[in-house]
């Protein structure tokens, strides 16, 4: 089933956070979350970047699970929104940042997750926005996220980022590749119907040479 997800240009946010907050944690977080807690064998706070939260459902799973998270949305919206559904006993766990994806230089973390917000990112700037994934990453550190294909019914819309799949392979390059599934469907946005084609990706950081 094709994911729900903001159109291009949206000033519903409110609405949106709502329509988007009914859904349970995507499939890819929990998935990416069970193998890092099946692995995990210290006791040590691990941290993670939400990147692009939205209704932050899944910044509260992972708040659930006990991680330290910083949330980034470039939409004040954002913030307010998940500010009235955090436990009072995980505040001290999150921090939120409103800042657009567009130049940010992200801190390490164990895990960058970014649920279909990275194709928000203008296309001139998501290099210097992977390479701060990249360098956030500590060796044995993961990315999980999607990424917009080239056939996905926005393709062509300005500040707006898409793939093929052998750039998104080049992408891959320095990680050790988990998951790589790619989508082409028909389902909604909240915008009404929609093309999807995007790429599901789980990728862990390799040593350095």
């Amino acid at each position: 089933m094709a994911p729900a997800a903001k159109g291009p240009v949206s000033s519903k946010w409110p609405g949106y956070y709502r329509w988007t907050a009914r859904r349970p944690p995507r499939e890819l977080l929990l998935r990416i979350l069970d193998h890092l807690d099946s692995e995990e064998k210290s006791r040590r706070k691990r941290t993670a970047v939400d990147l692009g939260f939205g209704a932050g459902t899944d910044t509260l799973e992972l708040l659930r699970r006990g991680w330290s998270v910083l949330a980034i949305d470039a939409e004040p919206a954002a913030a307010r929104f998940l500010a009235r559904r955090v436990p009072r006993s995980r505040l001290g766990s999150l921090t939120v940042r409103t800042a657009p994806m567009e130049g940010l230089s992200l801190p390490r973390a164990d895990l960058v997750y970014a649920s279909f917000s990275l194709p928000f990112c203008d296309p001139v700037e998501f290099p210097r926005l992977w390479r701060s994934i990249r360098d956030a990453l500590p060796p044995g550190g993961h990315f999980a996220g999607q990424l917009f294909g080239d056939r996905d019914a926005w393709a062509g819309r300005r500040r707006l980022s898409f793939h093929t799949a052998r750039e998104v392979r080049t992408l891959t390059k320095g990680f050790r590749v988990e998951l790589f599934r790619e989508t082409e469907e028909e389902g909604q946005a909240y915008d009404g119907p929609k093309h999807w084609h995007f790429f599901e990706l789980i990728l862990e950081k390799a040593p350095s040479r």
